[in-house]
């Protein structure tokens, strides 16, 4: 007798070697952030009223971070100048979360305001509806 519920017989591969090159995590990170702070950069730039400046300033700061990452690359000590280009896009992280949580709390205080005011309306508005009612029904 055969039953419906068995398993058939398993099939296992065998391991084979890593075919994805590894990445090291920090390397990675840190090439990200700089990326989305050239990026952020450039966003803020087009919109700031002193552009040229700005942008001006974020080119030179990227050469410098470029140029620091190369040279502590080719130092004695490697991996030292990744910690600390990771350490300083982890802060630039930080401080570009903190302003869009100030932006995104402003946004809630102001959608907060608006619904009070439309409260406040609304029941203003049922109140001398009622009373018209009342008055027309009085009338009656």
């Amino acid at each position: 007798m055969e039953n419906g519920n068995r398993i058939g017989t398993l099939s296992i591969t065998p391991t084979v070697p890593r075919q994805t090159p590894r990445n090291d995590f920090g390397t990675v990170f840190a090439r990200t952030a700089q990326e989305v702070v050239k990026t952020g950069a450039g966003i803020v730039a087009s919109l700031v009223p002193g552009a040229p400046m700005v942008s001006a300033a974020v080119a030179s700061i990227g050469s410098v971070v470029s140029s620091s990452s190369a040279s502590s690359a080719s130092s004695g000590t490697p991996g030292q100048g990744e910690q600390w280009d990771l350490l300083a896009a982890q802060r630039e992280m930080q401080a570009e979360g903190m302003k869009m949580n100030l932006a995104y709390m402003n946004l809630q205080n102001e959608m907060q305001a608006e619904s009070r005011a439309h409260n406040a309306i609304s029941n203003i508005m049922k109140v001398r509806h009622d009373s018209a009612k009342a008055a027309i029904n009085n009338i009656r």
